[in-house]
């Protein structure tokens, strides 16, 4: 199976090449086996193989396209280790890992100079701390053990743990942190915590001019138990206090930023009426202070971002469909579900008109 796929920088183009998660079922038939691949937009070369994997996923492109950064994770005494962020030299070379936190990294995200990632984190600096002692013990075979972890789970919530990621841990938020793009193996970074409290943060994303950083939350300790909102923050990349910008009625995804900067694209679906199902849409919101969301696909009668597989669909990779927008800023590329197939669609960022892109039988 394939998933995960970013087009190089440019977006598509006959010259542009994709990236990709390629997977098979592993060879102990326990899981799965991902490694990273690439092919050419005209279809007139053979998609080869670029990571040995086995457990490689979500690959971005730098902004000149000299660079990939993906996710991998690996092996320690036959333990499956939290992922961690590694470098791929498109020139020629081989990946490395440049990170090495205790709950580890995930969804890299570039700075428009290429200089910088933010990426997310559930590590603490109790967790930091511990790592930091482990790795000035002395390794003689008499040091003293280690000090011991306990496994037991105190399970105070109602929703208690996920599918894959097992039980979840209140006490371990995801936040941001950022890291300076190292240029080799060789060159040592330190990743910088960026956000911080006691609740999670996701979907960041750089302002134009890389100064700042834009990141969804909600502060609710049990949001099961309420109809789904988004708070929308920015904090600068530098450091400092984030600050709310406004709140989205609904449970919004895959922001991405318009190419002046002022504006963001979302996926969501409204909460009211409470449906036991409601097709989602495609928003744009301004980039200001309690701005409201703008619906571009209420009269649009399928699923923005939806495809035929619904829940079905072979793993992710640790990737996923990308809201693309055109150079010019005025239409935003999606893909949709309609009659057992899935297409791709440009969809104007005015008026929501739809203009199709694909036609045939694929999922």
């Amino acid at each position: 199976w394939v998933c995960g796929g970013v087009w190089s920088p440019g977006g598509w183009a006959e010259w542009s090449w994709g990236v990709y998660v390629w997977g098979r079922v592993g060879k102990k038939r326990t899981g799965e086996d991902t490694a990273i691949g690439m092919g050419p937009a005209s279809g007139k070369e053979a998609p080869r193989q670029l990571t040995g994997g086995p457990r490689d996923g979500g690959p971005r492109w730098s902004p000149d396209g000299k660079w990939l950064v993906f996710n991998r994770s690996g092996e320690k005494e036959g333990k499956k280790q939290p992922p961690q962020l590694c470098l791929l030299p498109m020139s020629g070379g081989d990946a490395f890992v440049f990170t090495d936190l205790p709950k580890g990294a995930g969804d890299p995200k570039w700075s428009p100079d290429g200089k910088s990632i933010v990426f997310t984190s559930s590590s603490n600096p109790e967790d930091l701390a511990k790592q930091a002692k482990k790795k000035s013990e002395k390794k003689a075979e008499d040091a003293e053990e280690e000090e011991h972890e306990s496994d037991a789970h105190v399970i105070t919530r109602a929703v208690y743990r996920n599918n894959e990621e097992g039980h979840l841990d209140p006490k371990r938020p995801q936040h941001l942190w950022v890291v300076q793009a190292p240029q080799s193996g060789d060159q040592k970074v330190e990743p910088r915590q960026l956000t911080s409290g006691r609740f999670d943060e996701g979907e960041a994303f750089w302002s134009k001019d890389g100064a700042q950083i834009y990141f969804t939350s909600w502060h609710v300790d049990e949001p099961y138990y309420e109809l789904g909102k988004t708070e929308l923050y920015v904090v600068p990349a530098k450091g400092g206090d984030a600050k709310r910008l406004t709140t989205i009625e609904m449970n919004a995804g895959d922001f991405a930023l318009s190419p002046d900067g002022k504006k963001a694209a979302f996926v969501a679906s409204v909460n009211e009426p409470v449906n036991s199902y409601t097709e989602s849409d495609l928003w744009t919101i301004d980039l200001t202070p309690n701005a409201k969301p703008v619906n571009l696909t209420s009269g649009f009668d399928y699923g923005v971002g939806d495809s035929v597989f619904g829940d079905n669909a072979a793993p992710r990779g640790l990737g996923g469909n990308s809201l693309v927008w055109s150079s010019d800023g005025r239409s935003i590329l999606d893909i949709y579900a309609k009659e057992g197939q899935t297409q791709l669609a440009s969809f104007d960022s005015g008026n929501g008109a739809v203009t199709e892109q694909t036609h045939g039988k694929q999922a």
